[in-house]
């Protein structure tokens, strides 16, 4: 195509549509009444997510997982903020890492995902449990995070339950 041409109409529509799409809503959390209990369905061997997982910023929605993909896991809370960045105002703040909080785990790939972005290894966080560099999730779409964490290398990849939103309608 050259520069003075412009694209095929059926493309440019096709183009304009996909970025006028509706997004979906979600809701934190901290918003339903029993709170985890509420966006979680118990199964015969695992607890999984009942909704799937959003981007909670309002505006994006991103679809991160889909429903009854993640396994519900209460385990000690993480360090993934890095010291030299404050916390995102959209983000629930982390308990403590001395005390427990619930996660999604998804694995035994990130294929799992539909949309989620990982960074480097980041130095400046302590390490993980098992004592390998973490690489932080995010939104895919807008940056939104961190949302949760994976080991260097890693088949398990955690979401914190108050970070994501829910589509729950």
């Amino acid at each position: 195509m050259s520069s003075n041409s412009q694209p095929p109409a059926a493309l440019w529509e096709a183009l304009q549509t996909s970025s006028t799409r509706s997004r979906p809503t979600s809701k934190l959390l901290s918003s339903f009444e029993n709170g985890i209990t509420d966006v979680s369905e118990s199964g015969q061997s695992n607890t999984t997510n009942k909704y799937d997982l959003l981007c909670p910023r309002a505006g994006c929605g991103s679809v991160i997982l889909k429903k009854g993909v993640a396994k519900l896991e209460e385990r000690e809370s993480l360090q993934i903020e890095p010291s030299d960045i404050p916390p995102h105002p959209l983000l629930a703040p982390l308990p403590d890492p001395s005390e427990s909080t619930h996660w999604w785990l998804i694995g035994p790939t990130p294929m799992e995902f539909e949309n989620i972005g990982f960074s480097r290894p980041v130095e400046s966080l302590a390490l993980s449990p098992s004592g390998r560099k973490l690489k932080l999730l995010a939104c895919a779409e807008c940056d939104l995070g961190p949302l949760g964490w994976s080991e260097e290398g890693g088949s398990e990849f955690w979401l914190a339950s108050s970070r994501v939103g829910y589509r729950s309608g």
